[in-house]
């Protein structure tokens, strides 16, 4: 499948930095001109056979993180906690929210219109799309290319949920058990670059105290690296 500028769609998935709105478009684009109808705006499928690719997703998606979890070695996960963070990261729930930190017009192209025309989004379809958009990208392009854009696109859900790169987390416990009356506060200090792709930076305080800064794609990577910055400053890490 070939997007604009001449770039294939296994081109577009390995950016570091995928843009999933071109991806989805030149996705849908291709699929409708290959598989359904041309120039369709939506995904054109049957309601049976998005179903069939979401069952499909959700396997691959958890295939996917599970890889991602075994395989880091700064923190080794038990089978315990690489259940909980599994289980968190594909749940509907994180999906939903994952998508939501993206333009919703694309995704919105990959839900049917049988069952689009009911106009509700909740998390259960937008989730769904998702995971049917990953089934679909495993059967056009295979694993390892669709393996490379899940970490790349869930490396912010990822970061969250493990506790051994939740940088966020770990401070919170260290100033929980130091002092249960204050947590970190965070706060946006600048925001640079285009409005499709800023750069935001954070700094975190402690009791108004200055104890790192963080630049990041996301306020909620910013946040991470500040605090990753605070945890090198109070010498519970080393850079």
């Amino acid at each position: 499948m070939n997007g604009q500028s001449g770039l294939t769609l296994i081109e577009l998935l390995y950016s570091p930095d995928p843009d999933v709105t071109r991806i989805i478009d030149t996705f849908v684009t291709r699929f409708n001109a290959s598989y359904g109808i041309p120039g369709t705006d939506r995904w054109d499928i049957t309601k049976e056979d998005w179903q069939r690719y979401e069952f499909l997703g959700d396997r691959v998606l958890s295939l996917i993180v599970a890889q991602s979890l075994f395989t880091q070695r700064d923190t080794m996960l038990d089978e315990g906690s690489m259940t909980k963070i599994l289980s968190a990261m594909v749940s509907n729930r994180a999906l939903d929210a994952m998508t939501r930190r993206h333009e919703m017009r694309a995704f919105t192209r990959l839900i049917p219109k049988s069952i689009g025309e009911q106009n509700t989004y909740g998390e259960r379809v937008t989730g769904g799309a998702f995971e049917a958009f990953i089934g679909a990208l495993y059967c056009e392009v295979g694993l390892d290319d669709v393996a490379f854009f899940v970490n790349a696109i869930m490396k912010d859900s990822l970061m969250s949920y493990n506790p051994g790169q939740n940088a966020k987390g770990i401070l919170q416990e260290y100033f929980q058990k130091k002092d249960r009356s204050d947590v970190p506060e965070y706060r946006e200090t600048i925001r640079t670059g285009p409005d499709h792709k800023p750069i935001f930076t954070c700094q975190v305080f402690f009791r108004n105290d200055l104890l790192g800064e963080g630049s990041g794609e996301t306020k909620q990577l910013a946040e991470q690296a500040a605090a990753r910055r605070a945890l090198e400053t109070l010498g519970l890490i080393h850079r």
